[in-house]
């Protein structure tokens, strides 16, 4: 456990989840978005042809390629921001944190692994079953802990490699 911080919570895990929920679904809109245009790009070029299908959107819904793509996206996101800094935007908001229980620094394949046995969020369920360590399913399997920072130290995460315009040079 860490020595500086306590190890968060379920409810406050699951607050973080809904948080994140929404800036996932904006990206995946934006995706989206960017696949209708190349889909109208490709009709009106005569590329690919949509009969059959109703629109763009029946089209894109039957289409493997944007099912796996949406979930790509939504794994890379919370791999990314947990590699860069630790946090999500939900973690800065409820001033969570993702570090390493053995000192070693998260590696982008580390954040990957721990995304992927978060099972959407079901992996934290264990939490719940274990209230000395609060670890989750991704917790244990990646060797990392989810920790509640002071609004000091949060600040300092999320702030790090920004200049202080009061510091001299």
């Amino acid at each position: 456990m860490s020595d500086s911080f306590p190890r968060a919570g379920f409810v406050k895990r699951l607050l973080v989840i809904v948080y994140d929920l929404l800036a996932v679904i904006a990206l995946l809109m934006l995706t989206t978005v960017a696949n209708f245009i190349v889909i109208s790009l490709l009709e009106g070029n005569g590329l690919i042809k949509l009969d059959g299908y109703v629109d763009h959107s029946a089209f894109l819904n039957n289409q493997w390629w944007f099912q796996a793509e949406l979930v790509l996206v939504t794994w890379f996101f919370y791999t990314w921001f947990w590699y860069d800094g630790g946090q999500t935007l939900g973690m800065r908001a409820w001033r969570l944190k993702i570090q390493s229980t053995n000192g070693k620094p998260l590696t982008l394949k580390r954040t990957a692994i721990r995304a992927l046995f978060a099972l959407g969020g079901l992996g934290n369920i264990l939490v719940l079953f274990t209230p000395k360590n609060k670890l989750s399913l991704q917790d244990k399997i990646s060797n990392t802990e989810v920790v509640l920072l002071t609004k000091e130290a949060n600040k300092r995460v999320y702030l790090r490699g920004v200049e202080d315009p009061n510091q001299t040079h």
